[in-house]
């Protein structure tokens, strides 16, 4: 018998540090390769007809960010895709987004696999942390890259799942039409 190794992409972006530690939120995004292409084509045509493009989140209006939930909520391809853990009280944000990346990897039960780790802004210093915590937790990982998140519609997605979780941990309004169907949908996992 012969075993292929599943080769997973992974795109991770975060949002809290702004709360000094009060609130801290790792997204990610967690596809197998031969999956990429067809979703990352049909992600672009849904930011394209609800006018979301290549915003950040935090600057999409709530009209964009209804839309564009209500096109990803219903979008089949996407379930059990976004994985998501919440922190609270600590500011050690490398650690934390490593720790989220094995929690999600892990969770796949993989034995034969090698992902792909994209991290909105990632800088030198960070890669370190991260490689290391992914060494220490045993992750077999191929590449740990920054990327900006304008360059990655799956990072787009990241974002904008981050965001979306953020907003519903802070009580926004727009948020409570939508955490049915997400939950319903199965999209969001959280780890």
């Amino acid at each position: 018998m012969c075993i292929v190794m599943i080769k997973l992409y992974c795109y991770v972006d975060e949002t809290g540090q702004d709360t000094a530690g009060e609130l801290f939120l790792v997204a990610v995004v967690l596809k197998e390769a031969h999956e990429v292409d067809f979703l990352e084509k049909r992600l672009e045509e849904i930011e394209a007809e609800t006018g979301k493009k290549q915003l950040k989140w935090k600057k999409a209006s709530n009209k964009i960010k209804k839309s564009y939930l209500k096109e990803i909520s219903q979008l089949k391809e996407l379930k059990q895709t976004v994985y998501y853990s919440i922190y609270r009280s600590s500011k050690e944000y490398s650690k934390l987004t490593s720790l989220t990346i094995a929690k999600t990897v892990l969770s796949k039960g993989l034995d034969d696999y090698s992902v792909h780790i994209i991290i909105d802004g990632l800088n030198n210093k960070e890669r370190e942390i991260v490689r290391s915590e992914l060494k220490t937790l045993r992750i077999k990982y191929g590449k740990i890259r920054g990327m900006r998140d304008q360059q990655s519609v799956f990072l787009r997605l990241a974002d904008a799942m981050a965001g979306f979780l953020r907003d519903i941990a802070e009580e926004k309004l727009y948020t409570s039409e939508f955490v049915i169907s997400f939950k319903n949908s199965e999209i969001l996992v959280e780890n």
